[in-house]
């Protein structure tokens, strides 16, 4: 068995949640200022927290695992799991080796998922730089996961799709 976390390599999470915050609170300074129709403002504000909610959740206390599990028949599966801090996780993907048809680097030719697939974004990063997507041919059909991995997992599943493609 071999885990990875991966870490975050950008702040431009962080950097859109601040400048939505602020804004938030300008709306709602700005209310107070406002002798007539304050509450456009108060909804403006509550409108620009929703954001900042979501990309806190999803990109600053969101965590990954990326975790490689060989059995005893010799084949393999790599799991993702997800958890907030805690140390309870939750398993949000499985997909065996020999379901990994293809692996590309992030590039900006492929940074969206073709038409009419389905891209899994397992990525701890907002808008990330580089990273890997997977492409899976199972029984549900085609997708694509986009994963951050190190040198050693990456080795692993560009083997994997190499050893699919013979």
């Amino acid at each position: 068995m071999y885990d990875y976390k991966p870490t975050r390599t950008n702040a431009n999470a962080k950097i859109a949640a601040m400048i939505l915050m602020a804004a938030a609170v300008i709306a709602f300074a700005g209310s107070g200022l406002v002798p007539k129709y304050p509450s456009i403002l108060q909804c403006i504000g509550l409108c620009l927290l929703v954001p900042v909610i979501q990309i806190t959740a999803r990109y600053l206390v969101l965590q990954y695992l990326y975790r490689l599990r060989t059995y005893d028949d010799g084949s393999a599966d790599l799991e993702v799991y997800t958890y907030r801090g805690g140390s309870r996780m939750q398993l949000v993907c499985r997909v065996g080796l020999a379901e990994i048809t293809a692996v590309a680097p992030l590039a900006d030719a492929n940074r969206r998922a073709p038409k009419g697939l389905r891209r899994y974004n397992y990525h701890p990063d907002m808008k990330p730089g580089e990273g890997l997507v997977l492409s899976i041919t199972n029984g549900d059909g085609d997708c694509e996961l986009l994963l951050s991995p190190d040198a050693y997992l990456r080795e692993v599943l560009e083997g994997a799709a190499k050893k699919a493609a013979q």
